[in-house]
């Protein structure tokens, strides 16, 4: 029976295959070849005119998802279809043709399946002529399908990679050996694809050449061979029918700027021109000497620095910075080619002699300290860019800029200007900590005595004692009763079971379990900006944390203990921050042994037992996302230690996660888990073979099980502030006790 039907469905589909193609057999057409159009059919808003499509038919678009593949299944096409298929692009196209017109059975569907691959599966038509169409995700292509018929249906079969099934398995901790663990390996991409790109904010300005010479003049025919550049545009200038005047850079004869003047001079000119534009030849010739020129008048001017010279008027404006300082947009405008100048101060301290902790014993102290200071100007800035001629000071009090230059010069450093000074953007995280600890610590004691005659046997809490006799042996080691005491003629000790009437049993039994659970929730939120300026006042002392470092010393730390570091984010820069929540107790002491019969002096180091915990804002980019590093610490205090001639000490319990960079999108949450102990330890006391009898043998034993699981959750939230909103981040708070929302009420008020 089975047979029989696998021989009927493959006489349908060679039935099918010949009648789609008659030259080539079904899928075997070329990649990119066009569909033929057999019979005319019609869409809905194909061409100019709108043809309704009847529905109510029996046609019908379906998908199956296989691991391997996907089948897209026309319901109702009947007996004899024809399929041609074509390719365009990356997606792939069938014209289907059925033997009697039909029509859809809810009308034109589209279907789609990102999961595998494919961003639309569509059918549309009507009549005796549908269109199917499976379009790829960006990036990939359609696969040629397996096509077959059931008399019924239309079968296309797309391969697709395996999909990854996610198995569960509980092994048995009981039976001994390996258990397998099948592994999904994911499929390599078929080629290499970037990381997606955001938007950047461009700032576009059109500049003119400030040393292009736009002047009139005739045609030039000109042919030099190592002429002195001053006096081939001294030519030039006169054949124009302009003055010329070669300005020299002012300085010293041994200077940089004399020497380059020198060699711009005397630099021969080699230049043949024929019927040569005027002003493209004079550019020329200055272009190849390496000079500036400028007009005025009717007047030519070419030296090494004529730009920032002129007879006539020159502006000067005062810019007041906003966000960025004074100082970096000094410097980004003469990387352009302005002449900044600024002051600087230098002072050197100088001491001569001997300290008096340093000195020797006796010897007088002469320690003396010069401090000398000097002041100079310097002047720097680029030879070549847009911003040559101008002059610029700042002014770090105000944060002020003052440029002297020519009104276009000028202009040109404003809209620079515009452009640094934009706002900064701000980032608040709101960061969620949760702290569990879970303890269960379960006692199990039994102890029991009989004396049966002078015979007294004891069960202490799983220990075996017994006496047997109504004295006990001599002890040797002379704790109790040596053999010294016999020959003194001390009497010996008796049997302990004599208190206790004959024949008797006594039994006590204790059983506890204990059960702690603690929950420490913090909930701060730091806004911080992306900037990574040192701060001026910024300090890398503060509290001492335990356990949290990030490298660097500190060398003026007066109380650390060991194993514990300085927490390095948030004081010195100024998109870092830092919160401290807790009290600081004694970890350990130095003892300094006393002299000359001095008590010993202990010196108290303080760790700080709550939470710790520092940001540092990386980078917030105009696609809103945020890049930042946290690193969260809780510590808190698990049992005291006596230290012998100081006091007692707390033992720490710590708990810490410094993350890498991370970048999360505008509101998006991250969460941070994984920072888990877990201890489960159990103490068995037992009788020897009477403690493993079972039933029986909890009466011949001591058990003390301790159980402690801690977990840490981090959940961090970045939100940027925008301008936009008018500040109205953080209205929202509620407070959660009455004292907070009467203290903020009246603050309101």
């Amino acid at each position: 029976m089975g047979s029989r039907v696998r021989q009927q469905r493959r006489r349908q589909f060679l039935a099918l295959a010949a009648a789609a193609v008659p030259s080539l057999p079904l899928g075997a057409l070329p990649q990119a070849a066009e569909a033929q159009t057999v019979r005319p059919y019609s869409t809905p808003g194909s061409g100019g005119s709108t043809t309704v499509v009847p529905v109510g038919g029996p046609l019908q678009l379906k998908v199956r998802r296989l691991p391997d593949a996907v089948e897209v299944v026309v319901e109702g096409v009947g007996e004899t279809p024809q399929l041609q298929q074509s390719t365009r692009g990356p997606a792939w196209e069938g014209l289907l043709f059925t033997a009697r017109p039909t029509s859809l059975r809810s009308g034109p569907q589209r279907i789609g399946l990102p999961e595998a691959g494919f961003a639309s599966i569509s059918l549309d038509g009507a009549g005796s002529g549908y269109r199917i169409q499976v379009t790829p995700l960006q990036g990939a292509a359609v696969p040629r399908p397996v096509v077959s018929a059931d008399g019924r249906d239309l079968i296309l079969s797309f391969a697709v990679p395996t999909n990854p099934q996610l198995q569960t398995m509980t092994p048995s901790v009981t039976t001994p050996g390996r258990v397998s663990d099948p592994s999904f390996v994911p499929p390599l991409q078929p080629r290499a694809v970037a990381p997606p790109v955001g938007d950047i904010a461009v700032g576009t300005m059109m500049l003119a050449n400030p040393s292009y010479l736009n002047i009139s003049g005739p045609p030039v025919t000109m042919t030099l061979r190592n002429a002195p550049a001053k006096d081939a545009l001294m030519a030039l200038s006169q054949m124009g029918g302009y003055g010329f005047v070669y300005v020299d850079e002012p300085g010293n004869s041994g200077s940089a700027s004399a020497a380059n003047a020198a060699a711009a001079v005397s630099r021969p000119l080699s230049i043949a021109f024929r019927n040569e534009n005027y002003a493209r030849a004079l550019n020329s010739a200055l272009l190849a000497a390496g000079l500036q020129g400028k007009r005025e008048g009717n007047m030519i001017l070419a030296g090494p620095n004529v730009l920032s010279k002129t007879f006539g008027s020159t502006m000067s404006k005062v810019f007041r910075l906003n966000q960025v300082s004074a100082g970096s947009a000094a410097d980004y405008l003469a990387n352009l080619g302005a002449t900044v100048t600024k002051v600087n101060t230098i002072t050197t301290a100088v001491t001569e002699g001997a300290n008096q902790n340093n000195a020797i014993a006796g010897a007088p102290n002469a320690a003396t300290t010069q401090s000398t200071t000097t002041t100079n100007v310097e002047t720097y800035g680029a030879s070549q860019g847009p911003l040559r001629g101008l002059l610029g000071t700042t002014d770090s009090r105000l944060e002020t800029i003052t440029l002297v230059g020519d009104p276009k010069v000028v202009a040109i450093a404003e809209n620079y200007l515009r452009q640094l000074d934009l706002r900064q953007r701000q980032v608040a995280l709101s960061v969620r900590i949760l702290d569990v600890t879970l303890d269960n610590d379960t006692s199990i004691e039994n102890s029991f005595a009989f004396r049966y005659g002078n015979n007294f046997i004891v069960n202490d809490r799983g220990e075996l004692q017994g006496a047997f006799g109504s004295l006990l042996p001599p002890q040797p080691d002379g704790s109790i009763f040596d053999f010294n005491g016999i020959a003194a003629g001390l009497p010996p000790l008796r049997n302990p079971g004599q208190a206790y009437t004959r024949n008797n049993f006594y039994d006590l039994i204790r059983a506890s379990i204990e059960s702690r659970s603690t929950k420490v929730l913090a909930s701060p939120t730091l806004i911080l900006s992306d900037n990574p300026a040192i701060l001026r006042s910024g300090n890398d002392q503060g509290i001492i944390t335990q356990g949290l470092s990030s490298g660097g010393s500190d060398s003026s730390s007066s109380s650390s203990s060991a194993g514990s570091s300085d927490a390095r984010i948030g004081r010195t820069r100024a998109n870092e921050a830092y919160v401290t929540v807790g009290e600081q107790v004694i970890t350990a002491y130095e003892a300094t042994a006393g002299q000359n019969g001095a008590p010993t002096t202990c010196t108290p180091e303080f760790s700080v037992s709550g939470l710790t915990f520092g940001a540092r804002v990386n980078k917030i980019d105009d696609n809103g996302f945020v890049t930042f590093s946290i690193s969260p610490t809780i510590s808190a205090t698990t049992r005291t230690q006596e230290v012998p001639q100081c006091g007692p000490i707390d033992i720490l319990s710590i708990r810490s996660l410094d993350s890498g960079s991370a970048r999360v999108r505008d509101g998006q949450t991250l969460i941070m888990t994984g920072v888990i102990s877990d201890l489960d330890s159990q103490l068995v006391k037992k009788w020897p073979i009477l403690g493993d009898l079972p039933l029986v043998g909890q009466f011949f034993r001591d058990t003390q099980g301790q159980r402690r699981k801690r977990e840490l959750v981090i959940l961090v939230t970045p939100r940027i502030l925008r301008d936009d909103q008018g500040g109205a981040f953080g209205y929202g708070y509620q407070p959660s006790t009455p004292q907070t929302r009467d203290f903020l009420r009246q603050a309101g008020s």
